[in-house]
């Protein structure tokens, strides 16, 4: 299967269909509560005919339809998933898929976890994101995945511009709404650029750098923020006294060298250090009901300004 790249001419396809341009769609019903009334119609986005049935996952159905990458979705707060495929008189396929998820929080969580946020704003929904063949959005409960595909490579503008339309269409019958999380809102401004990953659990967090074996930290929710050659994870708990106790557990765990930790040292003012098997140092400091960790070679340099911030 060939795919199609987007880049530069998807911006241009984009610019087409946010000033008024591109495909037009025909009136729809509003959509129920059922996530299968998110799906376009035949005939809503010319030049694209469904193919086959929907396909509907739900609860833990998803682990049919997902082999090895349903966990993090019930992580965030999975409920259910449609998929249906497209294809044009060419050949060409669009694959849609729109997960249900239980809040606009986890939504917006699973959204960010599979952002490269090396794409292009997509202008759709809540949130978007267009890169090479795919196009992604949140809003309300729901994530919106539209991949193009062709086999044949022959027109990849006209895929892309079936990608976008049908991403719109979907983007227009969803009526909840809902913003991100308020973890989240409450982070400095300038943390906020499209990198940043919003997660719920250990599942996420090993997903981008496991520091321990087993789940040390135990928080409610965290952002990851990158940073150079690294992250900064702030760690979000009910109150200051829950904070501190999983302080003292990262402590424990780093002096008994669990993950490989070495050169570990606790100062004075709360403040741990140590240094992992992959060349990076870790900083970690509770302030108030959160923890702040750095990992990254430059820790012990930048540690001190970032984590100030979340005082």
């Amino acid at each position: 299967m060939k795919k199609a790249a987007a880049g530069p001419l998807a911006a241009v396809l984009l610019a087409g269909f946010f000033q008024g341009g591109g495909t037009a769609s025909i009136p729809f019903p509003v959509p129920d509560s059922d996530p299968a009334a998110l799906i376009p119609a035949a005939g809503e986005v010319p030049g694209w005919t469904p193919r086959g049935e929907a396909q509907r996952f739900d609860g833990e159905d998803l682990y049919v339809y997902i082999d090895g990458g349903a966990e993090i979705f019930n992580e965030y707060g999975f409920r259910r998933v449609i998929a249906q495929d497209f294809e044009n008189p060419g050949g060409a396929g669009i694959a849609l898929e729109i997960y249900e998820m239980t809040d606009p929080a986890a939504a917006f969580g699973i959204y960010s976890f599979q952002r490269s946020g090396q794409g292009q704003a997509a202008g759709l929904g809540t949130e978007g994101e267009i890169e090479d063949y795919y196009l992604r959005f949140w809003k309300g409960p729901y994530l919106a995945v539209v991949t193009g595909y062709d086999p044949h490579g022959r027109d990849p503008g006209r895929l892309m511009e079936g990608v976008i339309a049908v991403a719109r269409a979907v983007d227009a019958r969803i009526q909840e709404s809902g913003g991100r999380p308020a973890f989240v809102e409450a982070l400095p401004p300038d943390w906020m650029e499209p990198g940043l990953k919003y997660l719920r659990g250990v599942l996420g967090l090993n997903n981008l750098v496991r520091l321990f074996p087993r789940d040390v930290l135990r928080f409610r929710e965290a952002a990851a923020v990158p940073i150079e050659g690294g992250w900064l994870f702030v760690c979000g708990y009910r109150d200051a006294a829950e904070a501190e106790s999983r302080l003292a557990g990262v402590r424990e765990a780093m002096s008994a060298r669990e993950g490989g930790y070495g050169e570990f040292q606790a100062f004075p003012d709360g403040r741990l250090e140590a240094a992992d098997s992959r060349g990076n140092r870790i900083v970690v400091r509770a302030a108030g009901d959160k923890i702040g960790l750095v990992v990254s070679p430059r820790a012990a340099a930048v540690a001190e300004a970032l984590l100030e911030r979340l005082r």
